[in-house]
C-alpha cells in the first residue's frame, strides 16, 4: 500500500495494519498474508495455529476500508483465502460500528455466523491527546497533579532517554516482568518483544527510559507511524516510585511526537466507566486509566467494537471455546488454592 500507508493513518491505530508490524510477525514466525486492492481496502493477516482446533486468521485493527461500499469484495477475497487455508475462523477488529455491521450483513448473508470473541486483543477503548495546539496549552489542561509530577520528576533528577541499546531493551523487559507480578497481568515471552524491537526500525518503534542516580526506572515502547504516535507498553521498577518517572517519560515522548509533526498522541488502552452521576467507577483497570487520565482528564475515550469471529467451521471453533472455557476455569482455580496455601 504505502504512500505512509494511504489515507487509514488519519484513522487510528494503523501501526498495527502496517509494513513493519506484518515483518515482525513475519520474522516471529507466523506465516502472513497480505490482501489488498490499491485506493479500496488493505488487510495484513497473521495465521494462528493451536492445538486440536487447528488455524484462524487474525486481523489486527482491520480490515481496512477507504470506503464503506469496498466491504463486500473485501470480505468475499478474505473468505476465499480462509477457505483455500482451512481456517476454522477469522478474527477481525473492525475500525468502526458500521464497518461491522457491513462484515455481518456479508458473512449472514452467506450463512456464516458471527460472534463476540471471549478475548479482545487491542484495548476496545483509548485516550487521544490532540498535538495541534502550543505545548503550554496542553501542560495547562492536565490535573494539577500530573503537572506536579513531572516537574517534581525533573527537580529530583530524573533523566529520560529514547535510546536502542541492548542494555536499554533489556532493561525494558525486566521491567516488564516485575510489573506484570506487581500488577497481576500477563505478558508475550520474552523473546517477542526483543524480536518486535530489534526488528522495527527506531524512527517507527521507540524506547524511551527514564533514570534516577543512574538506574533504570521506568521504560516505555512508542509507536511514531502516520499521524499518531502510540504508547504501546510501559513499566516501572518497585523501587524509587516516588519520583515520579513515569509521568516525565510520558511527557517527553508527548513532546517529541508533537515537535516531530504527529497529530495525536494515543495513550493505548484504558477502561473509562462513569455512574449515574458522572463519577468514575472502580474497575482492574483504574490505576492506569487515572494515570493516562491525568494528561488529559476532559477528553471522551475513543471505543472500539472489539474483535469478532467469523465461524467457518463450526466444530473446531467452538471446541476452542470449550477448551478455552476449562482453561480459564482451571486457572481461577489453580489462583484460589494458591491465595489459600
Amino acid at each position: 500500500m504505502r504512500k505512509e500507508e494511504k489515507e487509514f493513518f488519519i484513522k487510528d491505530g494503523g501501526f498495527l495494519q502496517s509494513s513493519e508490524w506484518i515483518s515482525f510477525q513475519k520474522k516471529a514466525g507466523k506465516k502472513v498474508f497480505i490482501l489488498e486492492e490499491v485506493e479500496k481496502f488493505s488487510a495484513n493477516i497473521i495465521k494462528h495455529t493451536l492445538p486440536f482446533v487447528g488455524s484462524y486468521f487474525f486481523i489486527p485493527r482491520g480490515p481496512v476500508f477507504f470506503e464503506i461500499g469496498f466491504v463486500e469484495k473485501c470480505a468475499s477475497k478474505l473468505l476465499k483465502l480462509a477457505q483455500k487455508n482451512k481456517v476454522a475462523w477469522i478474527r477481525i477488529e473492525p475500525q468502526t460500528k458500521t464497518e461491522l455491521k457491513e462484515i455481518k450483513r456479508f458473512f449472514n448473508g452467506l450463512g456464516f455466523s458471527i460472534v463476540k470473541s471471549k478475548k479482545d486483543h487491542q484495548p476496545v477503548q483509548t485516550l487521544m491527546l490532540s498535538l495541534e495546539k502550543p505545548k503550554e496549552e496542553i501542560l495547562m489542561e492536565m490535573k494539577a497533579k500530573t503537572r506536579y509530577n513531572i516537574r517534581l520528576a525533573k527537580k529530583r533528577g530524573v533523566v529520560v532517554q529514547k535510546i536502542h541499546s541492548k542494555d536499554a531493551i533489556n532493561a525494558f523487559i525486566r521491567l516488564l516482568k516485575e510489573t506484570a507480578r506487581r500488577d497481576g497481568i500477563a505478558i508475550h515471552p520474552e523473546n517477542y518483544y526483543k524480536t518486535m524491537l530489534e526488528v522495527i526500525p527506531e524512527k517507527i518503534l521507540s524506547l524511551y527510559v527514564a533514570k534516577f542516580k543512574g538506574k533504570i526506572v521506568a521504560v516505555a515502547s512508542v509507536s511514531f507511524f502516520g499521524s499518531v504516535a502510540t504508547y504501546l507498553h510501559g513499566a516501572s521498577s518497585n523501587e524509587n516510585r516516588n519520583v515520579m518517572a513515569p509521568h516525565l517519560l510520558q511527557w517527553v515522548a508527548i513532546s517529541d511526537a508533537q515537535r516531530e509533526g504527529f497529530k495525536k498522541y494515543d495513550f493505548g488502552g484504558t477502561k473509562i466507566q462513569r455512574g449515574e452521576n458522572g463519577q468514575l467507577l472502580e474497575n482492574n483497570w483504574s490505576g492506569i486509566t487515572n494515570f493516562k487520565l491525568g494528561f488529559c482528564p476532559k477528553n471522551k475515550p475513543i471505543a472500539f467494537p472489539g474483535c469478532w469471529d467469523v465461524v467457518i467451521d463450526k466444530r473446531k471453533y467452538y471446541t476452542y471455546r470449550a477448551l478455552q472455557y476449562a482453561k480459564n476455569i482451571a486457572s481461577r482455580l489453580k489462583l484460589k488454592i494458591r491465595k489459600n496455601a
